[in-house]
């Protein structure tokens, strides 16, 4: 393995003569791994979309490397092997999208210094922003915000201009991409993926304690930016950073959104398969809930069924014997011939297994007859047997079945 020694002004060379990503490509370390390296070396690097600057043709500002240094000198890079991969291997699914991103020549990831020819999302907060004049739109403390139909934007009027055209870009290199945004709800929010996802521009606020005597505190704008994308509790924020701003970690951003749109997916489509699973479950459970009524009901119109059927033997064993009582008495006349057949047409159609038709009780249920108080509210001129004593054994029903 062939192994060089580069000094400080040979690192710092090399690294301003092509991106970290290439370079790691050629040597056997990391990206991440020469930013540490050229930390060590007190080697400054070029900004967040220094080489899209460069393949575009722009004018870009190259650092100096600062003569003085009291750490390491110099260090060793080994060329990495044809078809070598392996530090490869350690990169982090979020920034192997941002490599495939910034390498991507339709993609600008740009944040220009001066607004032009702005999307139709920022052209109309731009319009709301300054509608009264003075770029102050909707007033939240010391911020201006947009209001319901626009992209979500709450900054300090200083800070107006420098918003728009960090959204102008984002929202930009997000078309490039092939995402989209769509209006849900009061603001605008980014689709990646198919998955809708809510997005803010603010500027950070410091809580700052008043000096009246209730002691409140006040929220005061500090001049840092905060982008954050937030939808179902899954939230990614970028923030204006000491070595980074918003406007250089365009990339980083959309990386994060890509995966962030997995997850939702993911979780989307599992709790789709959940209430799925629910729902027939909860369609099982009922269909279970239903024939468990009919087995039930089956089986009680069963045990009634069994009971007439037993009740109509005993009956059948009564009439029988009252019968024979009457042949040994020798007192077999034209009423009790009327009562035994009248008898007999009734234990009929009592009985289950031959349930035959009865004039009379068509519209009663034979399971109901014994539970039912028939003289109630009856015709006095058929209420009979409420004219004779308990222990009277005339039978009530002559009138209708012995002719006078």
């Amino acid at each position: 393995m062939h192994t060089t020694t580069f000094s400080r002004k040979q690192l710092y060379d090399l690294v301003w003569s092509e991106s970290l990503v290439s370079l790691s490509k050629k040597y056997n370390i990391s990206d991440g791994g020469l930013r540490r390296a050229c930390k060590r070396l007190g080697i400054p690097l070029p900004d967040m979309g220094h080489w899209n600057k460069v393949n575009a043709g722009k004018k870009v500002k190259i650092k100096p490397l600062q003569e003085r240094h009291e750490g390491d000198q110099q260090i060793q890079l080994s060329l990495r092997s044809e078809g070598e991969n392996g530090i490869e291997a350690e990169i982090s699914p979020q920034l192997a999208l941002q490599r495939i991103i910034e390498a991507d020549p339709s993609i600008d990831l740009i944040v220009n210094e001066v607004l032009a020819n702005p999307d139709p999302l920022v052209k109309t907060a731009q319009k709301e922003f300054s509608s009264k004049g003075d770029g102050s739109g909707f007033i939240r403390g010391d911020l201006r915000t947009t209001g319901s139909g626009n992209v979500f934007i709450s900054v300090s009027p200083g800070l107006v201009d420098r918003a728009l055209r960090i959204v102008d870009a984002f929202i930009k290199a997000m078309r490039q991409r092939g995402h989209d945004f769509i209006h849900e709800g009061d603001f605008y929010k980014v689709v990646v993926c198919g998955e809708p996802i809510g997005m803010a521009l603010t500027e950070m606020q410091n809580r700052i304690s008043s000096s009246d005597s209730w002691r409140t505190t006040i929220l005061k704008a500090n001049g840092s930016l905060m982008f954050k994308f937030e939808e179902h509790y899954v939230t990614t924020i970028c923030k204006d950073g000491k070595e980074q701003k918003i406007e250089e970690q365009l990339s980083k951003i959309m990386a994060r959104l890509e995966l962030m749109a997995e997850r939702l997916k993911k979780e989307r489509e599992e709790n789709e398969r959940r209430w799925a699973r629910m729902r027939e479950e909860e369609l099982i459970r009922k269909q279970f809930e239903e024939r468990k009524k009919l087995e039930v009901k089956a089986f009680q119109q069963l045990v009634r069924a069994a009971n007439r059927w037993k009740e109509a033997q005993i009956i059948r064993e009564y009439i029988d014997q009252k019968e024979r009582e009457a042949l040994t008495a020798n007192s077999i006349g034209e009423e009790m011939t009327a009562w035994l057949l009248w008898a007999r047409n009734k234990v009929d159609w009592y009985d289950p297994l031959r349930g035959t038709q009865d004039e009379w009780l068509k519209d009663t249920s034979p399971d109901k007859i014994l539970k039912e108080d028939t003289t109630k509210n009856a015709n006095p001129w058929f209420d009979q047997k409420s004219k004779l004593k308990e222990e009277d054994e005339e039978w009530p029903l002559k009138p209708w079945y012995v002719k006078s």
